[in-house]
């Protein structure tokens, strides 16, 4: 069955091919749908632990699959705004739906990736697409041959790191492997310089592509000059934090123990940092940019400190951030759609002149700021917790930062929204019915799951534990060799 949601999108994207210009869209909207509605029975149909597993043994990739309940919700929150964007945005030409069908077949497949070596095939290819709808669309290519730059040389650093970790379990056992599962197994040791080793690749691979402070140079363009539906995608897919949780932290715990207090300063640092870009931005998608990178070193910020509550707030506040942040993409362009600009200061008092769409970005804003009875609210106060459980005063910093945040959005919603002009620039406008039904699926989902959470995290809080568990007999396991060492030394 997980093999079928992977290669439905592959298979659509085919089948576009043959489509006439016009269809293109009715086809995009239908297939992925079905897509979505597949998704959500899987879901509703999972029973905990590493599920819908299957195995295909080749000679070099081992084709081996399977999600856990973080890998589910992770895919589901792609096929809801990819489903969206289809019905919101103009789909002019049927390559963007190849292309669209394309990603998502690679983002299913890397996040049912239970294989090392499948994991990168899937990493890699997803930059074809990507790198495409950059390269013709955006107002700038200098920004997409950027993005490929950035995102190729950690990819490399990432092959590298997997490469070595397979060559450790070949030390070990006699016999190369990149099956997760089997790296998982306390069996298999990780001394503690090859730890270090193994961090500075996928961390370097992963930092880049999330984008964390101050690997992140690329993404401001790249979320700016591109199109919309490229802006959604980029926020939407959490490959990077999602790498972090299935490589970083079961295999290198105690390097990241280690450096620690370093890794949450540079995630400090990173949302002030973006925080305060975004509070001088003249340009809509320029300030949902910014907040989306503070955001994320926010994300980043809760699973370094493999905490329980960090951990899963992390997880949350993923799928947070990619129903807010991809709906503020979507509100912009809904706006630029009628008066053809992003700039902050053409708009003015939209509150008279758009009070439903006032409504839908409202909320969207609210939850962007962490407003209690948010989706977001929930994961940002998870993670101080964890953090704060680990270092007070880091918590501290990473929630003043935070104010800082709600203090600059707030301050553009009144500027766009209530500020008044003796010229109405803005004229009157209604959403269309697939406006509207986006902007209120989105804003449901923010309230439902900012009053009921636990919806969501009671299924991820096994995967969650199961995650920390690894690490812990890893560290345990470092911790006896020590010993050893210290008693062969004696």
């Amino acid at each position: 069955m997980l093999g079928l949601l992977m290669l439905f999108p592959f298979f659509a994207a085919f089948i576009a091919l043959f489509l006439q210009k016009e269809d293109s869209k009715s086809f995009a909207v239908l297939v992925s749908f079905l897509i979505l509605v597949f998704n959500v029975f899987l879901l509703f149909n999972y029973d905990g632990g590493m599920a819908y597993e299957f195995s295909l043994n080749s000679l070099i990739v081992n084709f081996h699959i399977g999600v856990d309940a973080i890998a589910l919700y992770l895919i589901l929150l792609c096929s809801i705004m990819i489903f969206l964007s289809f019905i919101c945005l103009d789909i002019q030409d049927k390559s963007v739906v190849i292309s669209i069908f394309l990603l998502h077949f690679c983002i299913v497949g890397l996040f049912a990736s239970l294989d090392a070596l499948l994991f990168y095939v899937f990493w890699e290819f997803s930059l074809i697409p990507l790198i495409y709808l950059i390269g013709r669309y955006s107002d700038n290519y200098k920004a997409g041959i950027k993005f490929f730059i950035y995102a190729f040389c950690g990819s490399m650093l990432m092959l590298l790191a997997i490469i070595y970790v397979g060559f450790l379990y070949y030390q070990s056992f006699g016999y190369w492997s990149f099956d997760l599962l089997a790296w998982y197994k306390s069996e298999f040791f990780i001394p503690e310089n090859a730890q270090n080793l193994i961090f500075v690749g996928f961390f370097i691979a992963f930092a880049i592509k999330s984008p964390l402070f101050p690997f992140h140079t690329w993404a401001p363009k790249v979320y700016t000059k591109s199109p919309t539906l490229v802006s959604v995608m980029l926020v939407s897919f959490k490959m990077a934090p999602f790498g972090f949780l299935r490589f970083i932290l079961p295999l290198a715990p105690d390097t990241l123990n280690h450096y620690y207090s370093l890794l949450a300063i540079l995630c400090i640092v990173g949302i002030l940092y973006a925080a305060l870009i975004a509070f001088k931005a003249k340009d809509l998608k320029e300030l949902i940019a910014y907040s989306s990178i503070s955001h994320l070193g926010v994300v980043i910020l809760g699973i370094v400190t493999f905490t329980y509550n960090g951990v899963s707030g992390s997880v949350f506040y993923m799928f947070a951030h990619g129903i807010v942040t991809g709906g503020l993409f979507l509100a912009a362009y809904m706006l630029y759609k009628r008066y053809h600009t992003f700039d902050l200061d053409f708009y003015k008092n939209l509150a008279k002149t758009a009070p439903l769409f006032s409504f839908f970005f409202a909320v969207l804003l609210f939850s962007s700021i962490s407003l209690p009875l948010t989706i977001s609210f929930v994961g940002e106060f998870l993670i101080l917790q964890g953090v704060a459980s680990v270092n007070l005063w880091y918590a501290l910093f990473a929630g003043g930062v935070i104010v800082l945040g709600a203090i600059y959005m707030l301050n553009i919603y009144r500027n766009m929204f209530f500020t008044t002009c003796e010229e109405e620039v803005c004229s009157k406008f209604m959403l269309k019915k697939g406006e509207i039904f986006v902007l209120s699926i989105l804003s449901a989902l923010v309230i439902y799951l900012g009053v009921a959470p636990s919806a969501m995290l009671d299924q991820i809080a096994s995967n969650v534990n199961s995650i920390l568990e690894v690490m812990q007999t890893r560290n345990i396991a470092i911790e006896n060799q020590k010993i050893i060492d210290s008693i062969r030394g004696f």
